[in-house]
């Protein structure tokens, strides 16, 4: 009895030891390299998308899983092509009717601020809104004016509106570049893990002793299909919110109802967060045609975020992928603080994919494996 207990002291110090090690190197990439391991998850995420839309072609057809996986991303290439394509012509005949109906949105809504102090003083708090607005406190504004006067020789040389128009080029070069680049990063990193998806996954199941190796092939399988099941949850969620939204605005007679419903769907691949976002956007469309307009809006949209929570997404990924709320909602925030937007994004797909390694590596295999010693 005491000669088990010696022999364990050991393997749970190594194991303690590896396990705080991968956190240790795990938590300085994410320091490091944070953006490039966030979109790095997000091409394996899309990798996992081939892999298994492939597959599923190939279990019900005559072609092969190669076959399938070039018929996917040729239609996916196509697909996105003509999505594109449609989406800029609609935003190039309209974008000058857009702009007027989201400056005299932001209009209405400053005008909304300046009859409600208390409404003033909270979005004066919130940097984004107040800077998207031009909503400042009393004390900004009055430490605005003594600045302005003690800078307006070394400000005033420049004029203002090239001042704009650099900075807006400035950044509208360095987020579309990056764009580009971190988009054809995530499809390449999907692309050749699906063209060989047993080769990465062997290769990684060979980096630990053989007596465990079945076990941590069951772990990374379990973990694809629970990322699958979470895509499916997304698709599902996209489809109905965009159609949704489209149809509801086209009702309330709200102007480019396509194009929102586009966008809508879009953002719901970020859950919570996403359907915020196109919510704004609806409101800001919804704002000059009066107060009714918005609210009927603003229920429209909460009935449908309801439904796809509470119906579309349980039922599509049976329960595969069950993140409490209070969980997923604070785990976004904490991945938005530190990370951004595309923190944010991936907070979703990587809490499912930790919950379900904790579950069969912590709860299972450890919890369990100390219980069962602790009994003998």
């Amino acid at each position: 009895m005491n000669t088990e207990s010696t022999d364990r002291i050991p393997v749970d110090l190594v194991r303690a030891i590896t396990i705080l090690t991968i956190i240790v190197t795990l938590g300085a990439a994410l320091i490091v390299a944070s953006e490039i391991v966030l979109i790095l998850f997000l091409g394996v995420l899309f990798g996992v998308f081939l892999t298994k839309l492939s597959g599923w072609i190939s279990a019900r057809s005559p072609v092969g899983y190669r076959g399938a996986l070039a018929i996917v991303v040729v239609s996916l290439l196509l697909g996105l092509a003509g999505s594109a394509t449609f989406f800029f012509v609609q935003v190039n005949e309209q974008v000058e009717k857009a702009s007027e109906r989201i400056d005299e949105g932001i209009r209405e809504l400053r005008s909304l601020v300046g009859r409600y102090p208390a409404l003033k003083s909270t979005l004066a708090s919130t940097p984004i809104v107040s800077d998207a607005l031009g909503v400042e406190g009393d004390d900004k504004n009055r430490n605005n004016s003594g600045s302005s006067e003690q800078s307006g020789i070394q400000l005033g040389s420049i004029p203002e509106p090239v001042k704009q128009a650099a900075r807006s080029v400035g950044q509208m070069f360095r987020t579309t570049f990056g764009l580009v680049v971190n988009s054809l990063l995530i499809f390449f990193v999907g692309l050749f893990l699906a063209i060989s998806p047993g080769g990465y996954r062997d290769g990684v199941v060979h980096l630990v002793p053989e007596s465990k190796r079945t076990r941590v092939a069951e772990v990374l399988d379990t973990t694809s299909e629970t990322l699958w099941r979470w895509l499916i949850g997304r698709f599902g969620s996209m489809l109905v919110t965009g159609v949704g939204a489209f149809l509801l605005l086209l009702v309330l007679g709200i102007p480019m109802a396509g194009t929102l419903g586009m966008l809508t769907a879009l953002l719901t691949f970020v859950p919570n967060i996403g359907a915020a976002i196109a919510l704004g956007l609806a409101i800001l469309f919804a704002l000059p045609q009066g107060v009714g307009s918005v609210g009927a809006v603003i229920g429209g949209y909460v009935a449908l975020q309801l439904f796809e929570s509470y119906v579309v997404t349980p039922l599509i990924q049976q329960k595969a992928v069950s993140l409490p709320p209070a969980l997923l909602i604070s785990f976004q925030a904490v991945m938005g603080v530190l990370f951004g937007f595309i923190g944010a994004a991936v907070a979703s797909p990587l809490l499912a994919t930790g919950k379900t390694m904790v579950e069969m590596l912590y709860v299972e295999d450890y919890l369990h494996s100390a219980d069962t010693h602790g009994n003998q």
